[in-house]
């Protein structure tokens, strides 16, 4: 297998995941929108191999690698940055945050590519047996649990009640349940002895803490004055015009796309040894009869659309039968009982050779978690909003009827990625309450436009990357 220049796969994967983290923060944050950079990430790995036959099952490697960056989106942040942002607060402690950040960081991205180095094992057919992920998998909501009491209880700040490692005073964490899914792999991919595995882990984990660190540091010159008493950039940050926290998230995934991409390059050579059989037989490793994985794959993409119904009883602010019975729903325990319909059956079933559950990963999927998203949160607001809702649905039957009937092209997919994403996100940017707003306060165009603060620079770049990115897919995976 001929591979592709690497110094050019270095770059690429740079830029996506700039994009693809960035936009992850920017279009709908936590676990769903970690999903798309790793999305990116698999595909591009399987661009780098030169091989037709990982390019005809891409998406495979594609959602093992969204679905293993869904986990690390459990993993709440905002006040552990605090720790080295909020100078006048008594809590101000830097060397305790950045060591934070720096573990959570290598945490998250350590899993997106551990589990992106275990697809490409598994898919060899000569590292792990069919069992070993029934079993991974099975035992993941358990230990999780188990993981989160021991590390993230108990949590009553009221009465001084704490975990003894915190890292968040004044908000509850959950790394625990991800330090126990760390080690799960990193124990099932040493017994496999899947060394290439192991490498992409480390890759993803440096790359994630690194990242972070570098990340916050420049966020952290950039909000705050300098020694001099002057802003890092001058009277554009006194506008308000850059965006200190896009331009974090624009680094950390620079960082995540070379930690990753230099592993994977660096690794190929153990992952195409494993791969040989499979290349000269002309398909991948397949542990499920077809009835049972088409069954299994339409059982969980129910699932997950059924999980929507769970997150609009909150949503529902007249009441009716329905919310009355449930009363006053936590959103967390609402996403403690969505997160296995994405990353318990559909991952174990992408890494037993599920094309149709990787495609409906990959495909409807990243659709239906951002129109959630904006049609339940974002565009609450607008007038119309019962008929912004209706329309995401019957978009969202229709997207699901397609991938029933002929599924989806790499090529759609990609421009999905590039232009779906950006359009959802257009869309809260433009809204007309905003622009209302920002003419009621402006006396000139330049003043409206600065009205938009971070945004008039921030969409600007989106937009040269998302360019970028589409002259690469078309180049490539038409």
């Amino acid at each position: 297998m001929e591979t592709q220049n690497v110094l050019a796969f270095l770059a690429i994967s740079m830029v996506t995941m700039c994009f693809g983290w960035g936009m992850r923060g920017s279009a709908i944050g936590g676990e769903k929108g970690a999903m798309l950079p790793g999305a990116f990430m698999g595909i591009l790995c399987v661009w780098y191999t030169g091989s037709e036959l990982l390019m005809e099952n891409v998406f495979l490697f594609a959602a093992a690698c969204a679905l293993g960056y869904f986990y690390g989106g459990m993993e709440p942040y905002g006040s552990t940055m605090s720790l080295v942002l909020h100078h006048d607060e008594p809590r101000y402690n830097p060397s305790l945050g950045y060591l934070a950040l720096a573990f959570k960081g290598s945490i998250w991205s350590g899993l997106g590519a551990g589990f992106l180095g275990v697809s490409f094992s598994a898919m060899s057919g000569v590292v792990y047996k069919w069992y070993d992920f029934v079993v991974f998998f099975a035992l993941v909501p358990l230990v999780q649990e188990i993981g989160y009491r021991i590390f993230n209880t108990p949590y009553d700040p009221e009465h001084g009640r704490m975990p003894k490692v915190c890292f968040s005073k004044d908000s509850r964490e959950e790394w625990g349940r991800n330090l126990v899914i760390v080690a799960g792999l990193l124990v099932m991919m040493a017994v496999r002895r899947d060394y290439f595995g192991i490498l992409m882990w480390i890759g993803g984990a440096l790359a994630g803490s690194i990242g972070w660190v570098v990340a916050i540091f420049f966020y952290d010159k950039e909000i705050n004055p300098l020694k001099n008493g002057k802003r890092l950039f001058g009277k554009w940050d006194e506008a308000n015009i850059i965006d200190g926290w896009k331009i974090m998230e624009f680094t950390q995934g620079c960082f995540h796309g070379l930690g990753i991409a230099g592993a994977f390059a660096l690794g190929w050579p153990i992952a195409a040894k494993n791969l040989e059989q499979a290349e000269a037989a002309g398909k991948l490793w397949y542990e499920l009869p077809e009835k049972v994985d088409t069954t299994l794959s339409w059982v969980f993409c129910a699932l997950i659309i059924l999980t929507i119904f769970l997150f609009i009883i909150p949503y529902r602010r007249n009441g009716n039968k329905i919310t009355r019975a449930f009363g006053e729903v936590d959103m967390n325990i609402v996403e403690v009982l969505e997160r296995p319909c994405y990353m318990v059956g559909p991952l174990c079933l992408v890494m037993l050779g599920s094309n149709l559950m990787a495609e409906i990963i990959c495909c409807f999927t990243m659709y239906y978690v951002i129109a959630q998203h904006d049609g339940l949160e974002r565009y609450w607001d607008y007038k119309g909003i019962k008929f912004i809702r209706i329309f995401l649905i019957l978009l969202g039957a229709v997207l699901l009827a397609i991938q029933a009937v002929r599924g989806y092209t790499l090529w759609e997919t990609w421009v999905f990625y590039c232009v779906g994403y950006i359009l959802f996100d257009a869309v809260a940017f433009l809204r007309p309450k905003r622009i209302k707003e920002n003419k009621a306060k402006s006396k000139s165009f330049k003043e409206f436009l600065i009205a938009f603060n971070g945004d008039l620079t921030v969409l600007p770049f989106f937009y040269i990357l998302m360019a970028g990115l589409l002259v690469f897919g078309y180049a490539n995976f038409r």
